[in-house]
């Protein structure tokens, strides 16, 4: 009886079996989709930047002789040839101090008389940081010694080339006594210039074209950031994020001690995060406040673009220290709102302690195989240097720039003549 009843009870669990495994091989179950909008991927994650890349010169100066000179931006062919595939690669050593008013080195003289190539930066590095691109073996140099240019230059004989690094602040300079650059190399470099367009300049700082400039204007659309995704990247534990208010029309979150602002209207945010740990004995240097503040763009979102650093204020600080990397498009800074709104064109980073306290940049990601360009003209020679002494400011520079326009699809970068003023900051001519 007992064998029966097994028997029985084997063969309904085998017909059961069969009955599941048909229904799961021909039926239509009725799904139930999620929605893309809801789905989130967990992680925002961008292309990484090495530090090298975003303290290059952003302006080579070729001086000619015979007050002949000529500009390259960063990314011109030319440039790329003469900084990345030639300077890098050379060595400067037995670097040594020498005051520029009790030597006998006549700037003006070398500025229009002695064929050179002059790297500018757009913000003074520090030494330590720039020796992860630039060949400088020598170890009597602080590391925390900003280095605002670079100048290389044939001697009086044109038997032997000069190096000299000049400090973010005026009145020294460093001297290379070693370098294992020739005149021949040097020669060939300066000749890459010679048929771009002429620039003239009164100061040795500012440098405008004899001749107007041509470059392309563009139209490029662009995506959203998805706000999960930046609270995912931002916050240890998204769970606990939680919407408080909003004000203004920006919306506010927190976890209790990190807060993130979303700006949608100016497709802005600003995240902060209060340093609360004890005041150490030694501050940290600015190489690792820049070193750390890298690492945090590196692993929060990444670099939606090419940028290059453009700000350090307060330079040499115990506090708060603000960072700020310049967005590029081509040769070209990307600008935005001439009052100091900020809506597109950086990232900055608040460091305080070593450790980053503020983070904020554009919800907007480029789509640059979009990009529809026209051909633009912006106006030199005489015309642009009268412009430039009837603007109010004394700037440091003036440089061909892109104002962004963000329409509903896309945004519209229309080429400008930006100033540079001394604190950092940018200005379009009017």
């Amino acid at each position: 009886m007992m064998e029966t009843f097994k028997s029985i009870a084997l063969v309904v669990l085998v017909a059961a079996s069969l009955v599941q495994s048909y229904l799961l091989a021909f039926s239509s179950p009725n799904y139930d989709p999620m929605s893309q909008i809801e789905y989130v991927e967990t992680g925002w994650d961008g292309p990484q930047l090495a530090m090298g890349e975003l303290m290059a010169p952003d302006q080579m100066v070729i001086h000619f002789g015979n007050e002949r000179h000529t500009v390259l931006a960063i990314g011109h062919q030319f440039y790329n040839m003469i900084y990345y595939d030639f300077v890098t690669k050379r060595s400067f050593d037995q670097l040594r101090r020498v005051n520029l008013s009790s030597s006998d080195l006549n700037w003006v003289e070398i500025r229009n008389q002695r064929p050179g190539i002059e790297l500018r930066f757009q913000e003074a590095v520090p030494l330590g940081l720039l020796t992860n691109t630039i060949q400088i073996r020598d170890d009597t140099v602080p590391e925390d010694e900003y280095i605002s240019r670079i100048w290389l230059f044939l001697d009086p004989n044109g038997e032997d080339v000069q190096a000299y690094f000049f400090p973010g602040t005026s009145g020294m300079v460093w001297h290379a006594g070693s370098t294992d650059i020739t005149v021949r190399e040097l020669e060939n470099r300066i000749r890459l210039g010679t048929h771009l367009p002429s620039y003239s300049t009164e100061n040795g700082q500012l440098y405008l074209p004899d001749v107007d400039l041509e470059l392309p204007a563009a139209e490029i659309s662009y995506s959203m950031i998805n706000q999960e995704q930046i609270k995912r990247s931002l916050f240890p534990d998204p769970g606990m994020v939680r919407y408080l208010f909003e004000r203004d029309g920006a919306q506010i979150y927190t976890d209790g001690k990190r807060g993130l602002q979303m700006e949608e209207q100016r497709h802005w945010f600003v995240y902060s995060d209060p340093v609360s740990s004890p005041q150490s004995e030694t501050q940290p240097e600015v190489i690792e406040n820049l070193q750390n503040a890298v690492k945090f763009v590196n692993r929060h979102g990444g670099w939606n673009g090419d940028y290059l650093l453009s700000q350090v204020s307060p330079r040499y600080s115990t506090g708060q220290q603000t960072i700020i990397f310049r967005q590029y498009w081509g040769q070209y800074p990307i600008l935005t709102n001439e009052q100091g709104v900020p809506s597109f064109g950086h990232i900055r980073v608040s460091m305080e302690r070593g450790i980053v306290s503020g983070f904020e940049r554009s919800l907007l990601n480029l789509d640059l195989d979009s990009a529809e360009k026209t051909m633009a003209v912006l106006t030199g020679g005489e015309a642009l240097q009268e412009r430039v002494k009837q603007s109010g400011f004394s700037p440091v520079s003036v440089v061909p720039a892109y104002e962004a326009e963000i329409h509903e699809e896309a945004i519209q970068l229309v080429p400008r003549w930006a100033m540079k003023l001394s604190d950092g900051s940018y200005r379009f001519l009017p």
